[in-house]
């Protein structure tokens, strides 16, 4: 029988462990019955139910085979340890490696600051990740719909490629009546968000060495999706009024697409006049341009008039609107959508074939019911109208100490503020990102939204989840921080000198 077993792995795995090499060294033989799992237990200490579990481990190892009724036995063709692979002289030498392929060798994750992923102490308050409190309202309301949903229905249905009607139908309504968007159900195609939306774009419209022009600055991963697939990315700065393709029309002659947020530009909240979008649509025409119009969370902003999609103004089906649904109302909603011209919609949906064979269709289902409620619009207005003061709390308390030295874009943007220090130059940003958390704030760069590095300090702040009295206490310190280095700079030997 089996020793008591000691060691640190689980014990029905030690037990299990035990009997193999017993089998192996032949002391339990080929077709010999093992103990009953209640005489095994006693023997070994431990309860039945382990021992239970070590043969169920054994039995699919094909060491064992349980007889109904009659117990466990030794199977005839015990598995045996394998051999140690014999590679031939030189075995010492490690095989050369495996190449990846060039999509891998570009591919990378975004940077992380240092500390990310660490929890703040208790009196640091984070601005530096868009975390999102979840509304209580909105949740028993995506309960209640989907109990409902699971009493009508005997399971869910498979994921449906291009979308569930429902929802593609549900979202038609909703940009005709929201966004003034007229679109037909059937040129929908749900996805798991703005992200595979780029990666399916890329795949279907971009080769090696092909040229993807995209806003400077945007959000990291437009560029980085467009470049890993071999793209040459063209970065086009923007001003107050968002992307001027006038400015960049020369080097973007041979563009195969141009990606802007002509809506509203992050991070930066420009909104692009119809001056301007009417120019991109004939830029489009007169070459092979396709333009992504990337309108991600839309519905989160607030003092910005409704605009017109370049979408609405297309005649000649050279746009793909990509959007996802409010993940401040549904934090771990992974849900998205296109609007795919009809010329390029198979090829979308085969590239999306290969890459998953539908998003979670009860998901999709109580989204669908939620928007035709209205209970989805009137969510996102709430949310909205809660994350006002907070935008202003925040905004305010750093105008009213810094004054002219931070500038604040993307206003609108309801969550976000992007920030700009021009006393500030760039290369002072990991010295402020450390003095802000001295002084109890932790802010992220917004270095990583450029394609080249900017002159001066910018600041992506995430107030969403925190309330009115906490951002008017983070406006102080993180002012207080930016004060700090400024005059630390100002005491620097070359800055007195310079003087």
């Amino acid at each position: 029988m089996p020793g008591r077993t000691t060691g640190r792995e689980p014990i029905y795995m030690r037990v299990h462990g035990a009997i193999r090499r017993d089998i192996e060294v032949g002391r339990f033989a080929v077709g010999s019955r093992l103990p009953g799992s209640r005489s095994m237990a006693a023997t070994l200490g431990v309860s039945r139910t382990v021992v239970l579990m070590a043969y169920e481990q054994l039995e699919s190892e094909g060491y064992v085979e349980t007889q109904g009724g009659s117990g466990t036995y030794v199977s005839a063709v015990a598995i045996p340890a394998p051999p140690p692979i014999d590679c031939g002289p030189g075995n010492a030498i490690a095989p050369p490696g495996v190449p990846l392929s060039r999509l891998a060798q570009r591919m990378e994750l975004p940077a992380h600051p240092p500390g990310e992923g660490e929890r703040p102490g208790a009196d640091v308050i984070d601005l530096s990740l868009p975390r999102v409190r979840s509304d209580a309202r909105s949740l028993k309301h995506w309960r209640q719909t989907l109990a409902q949903l699971v009493r009508r229905r005997s399971a869910p249905d498979y994921p449906v490629l291009e979308g569930a009607p429902p929802l593609r139908d549900a979202v038609a309504r909703y940009l005709r009546m929201e966004r003034g968007i007229v679109v037909d159900p059937h040129d929908v195609v749900i996805v798991s968000g703005t992200q595979q939306a780029r990666d399916l774009i890329a795949r279907v419209l971009l080769d090696e060495g092909t040229v993807a022009g995209v806003e400077d600055p945007c959000y990291w991963g437009v560029r980085h999706t467009y470049a890993a697939a071999g793209a040459r990315i063209v970065a086009c700065p923007v001003d107050a009024q968002g992307l001027d393709i006038d400015a960049h029309a020369h080097v973007l002659r041979d563009a195969r697409l141009v990606s802007v947020g002509a809506s509203f530009q992050y991070p930066t909240g420009a909104v692009m006049p119809m001056a301007r979008k009417e120019a991109l649509l004939r830029f489009a025409y007169a070459g092979s341009t396709c333009l992504v119009e990337d309108d991600f969370d839309c519905e989160h902003r607030f003092g910005v008039r409704a605009s017109p999609s370049l979408w609405s103004m297309d005649r000649h089906a050279r746009v793909i609107y990509i959007s996802s649904f409010a993940r401040a109302v549904y934090p771990a909603l992974q849900l998205g959508y296109m609007l795919v011209p009809g010329w390029l919609r198979e090829k979308i949906l085969a590239a999306k074939w290969l890459a998953d064979r539908g998003c979670m269709s009860m998901q999709q289902h109580v989204l669908a019911a939620c928007i035709d409620s209205g209970q989805y619009l009137r969510d996102i207005r709430r949310i909205n109208n809660q994350l006002v003061p907070r935008h202003r709390a925040l905004r305010d308390g750093l105008k009213a100490r810094l004054g002219v030295q931070v500038e604040v874009a993307g206003e609108g943007a309801a969550g976000t503020l992007f920030a700009r220090l021009p006393g500030l130059p760039g290369e002072s940003t990991a010295d402020l990102l450390a003095e802000a958390l001295v002084h109890g704030v932790r802010v992220r760069s917004g270095q990583a939204l450029h394609a080249t590095p900017p002159a001066h300090v910018t600041l992506v702040l995430n107030y969403a989840s925190l309330s009115e009295s906490t951002l008017k206490v983070a406006a102080a310190r993180l002012a207080q921080a930016v004060e700090t280095v400024a005059r630390r700079r100002m005491a620097a030997p070359g800055c007195r000198a310079a003087g």
